[in-house]
């Protein structure tokens, strides 16, 4: 495995057997992310693409070593990996898979592994539409990890100029769900009121889910993004002449960076002025639990039981879509299209790159204020 003295910064590309020399490349990789405050989602992410990079690495150990990782070796993983997604699925499946093209789709890609040439440096393999994400997220944080091995070992070798002849992933483009502008607007408006008409949970759960969801649909952030802000990241704000607003620090997002969203009090002020007198301080989560008692405990609602909330309000308002994605890229929409905000300004609100706000969140242009 790689090896690193307290006053070097790179290591020894190769110190022992193959297996554990990627092994000892991964920990590295890991602990570097770590410094780097990615939140424990991603991390769990990279921690599982490349233990099954690991697992292939250790079933040709023997005759590879540091030296052999190239494009050839990186593809041949790839094909290795579709195989056994297919096979799982053959075997957790196959009475319940009716349809026959399904199951010769499984049993090509299976057969597909054992040939000798697929391509130029076997990058020219069939993918399967279904395995295309799992594939594609391998490749990238395999990307990511044999960069940092080039800029890390002392050795100077260098993956990089193998990644041209990686194969090419083209994901087929699929539909995902958004509000449109009339279901955005009808759900701020429901979920404004639900404090009234709430028919399950105590009043205090009923407020908190509902500031929850309005700051989903009007600030636009992530789900784990949500349930960490704390009263205190939340600040109340009036310009003379002008609305009074509200703006919520959102903390924790990918690559641990801060962003400020203004949200108009009049959305948010009761709910905000209620928590504030329910809560035992401003360093309370305002996602806080509260026990059988109706005690407050500091500890963030998880993400899976708003989403349950955010489901049952959905079909409540006869919106047939499920998922906080969803009020993302209703955020977006609203913002982007309806408001005719500068995609600039959006991106930085999400939070996200200008190319994946449009790749990812404003697909529908077109149809969006017709639906």
């Amino acid at each position: 495995m790689a090896v690193f003295t307290d006053d070097e910064d790179k290591g020894e590309l190769s110190s022992g057997g193959f297996d554990d020399d990627i092994r000892g490349w991964i920990n590295l990789f890991i602990e570097q992310k770590s410094a780097d405050r990615v939140s424990k989602k991603t991390k769990k992410s990279y921690e599982d693409a490349l233990e099954s990079f690991h697992m292939f690495v250790e079933k040709h150990a023997k005759d590879n070593t540091m030296h052999n990782i190239g494009a050839r070796f990186v593809n041949r993983f790839l094909i290795d990996y579709q195989s056994h997604l297919a096979q799982l699925k053959l075997n957790q499946e196959k009475s319940k898979i009716t349809d026959e093209i399904k199951l010769k789709n499984y049993r090509r890609v299976i057969k597909q592994s054992s040939k000798k040439h697929l391509g130029k440096n076997d990058a020219l393999f069939e993918i399967l539409p279904e395995f295309e994400n799992s594939l594609s997220h391998r490749l990238t944080v395999l990307k990511m990890f044999l960069k940092f091995i080039s800029e890390s070992n002392s050795d100077d070798v260098d993956y990089v100029q193998y990644f041209h002849k990686f194969t090419t992933i083209k994901k087929t483009e699929k539909y995902t769900p958004y509000l449109t502008t009339d279901e955005y607007d009808s759900l701020v408006d429901f979920i404004q009121e639900w404090h009234k008409t709430y028919d399950k949970g105590t009043e205090e759960e009923a407020v908190r889910n509902a500031l929850l969801i309005l700051l989903y649909l009007l600030t636009g952030a992530r789900s784990e993004e949500v349930v960490d802000i704390k009263l205190k990241d939340i600040s109340y704000h009036k310009e003379y002449g002008k609305k009074s607003y509200y703006v919520v620090r959102i903390m924790h997002g990918k690559g641990g960076k801060i962003r400020e969203v203004a949200v108009e009090a009049e959305h948010i002020e009761f709910h905000i002025n209620y928590l504030k007198n329910r809560l035992p301080s401003n360093d309370y989560y305002i996602s806080s639990i509260y026990d059988k008692d109706g005690n407050v405990i500091n500890k963030p609602y998880h993400p899976d039981s708003i989403r349950k909330f955010a489901n049952f309000v959905m079909k409540k308002k006869e919106i047939d879509k499920t998922g906080l994605h969803t009020f993302r890229r209703g955020f977006a929409t609203r913002k982007v299209i309806s408001e005719k905000m500068d995609i600039a300004k959006a991106s930085k609100i999400l939070g996200n790159s200008i190319n994946v706000l449009e790749r990812y969140y404003l697909k529908h242009t077109a149809v969006m204020d017709i639906d």
